[in-house]
């Protein structure tokens, strides 16, 4: 794809389902969630860059006002949850790394 080349929803969508970790969550959910995950985050994406592009605001100001306080606790939350993940991903292999 050309760099000033405008991309469509679904080529965006398809080209992060054929990354490893979409594979990998599609193979651990199945294809249809996988589907609706990359749309969402296409999405998600798509919102959060136009705001820093029209606001000139960084990503966290980004999120911090799309999810208010709510995202300090999901900060708390995955920064513990991947951490502990980490940890132990040698002896249980459960995550996506």
């Amino acid at each position: 794809m050309k760099e000033n080349e405008n991309i469509s929803i679904k080529e965006a969508m398809d080209e992060l389902l054929e990354t490893n970790i979409f594979k990998k969550v599609a193979k651990r959910n199945d294809r249809d969630f996988a589907q609706k995950l990359a749309m969402w985050l296409v999405r998600y994406i798509l919102v959060i860059s136009s705001m820093n592009e029209s606001l000139k605001i960084n990503l966290e100001v980004v999120l911090l006002k799309l999810h208010g306080e709510k995202f300090r606790k999901i900060l708390e939350v995955t920064n513990k949850t991947f951490n502990v993940a980490h940890e132990d991903s040698d002896k249980y292999n459960k995550y996506i790394w």
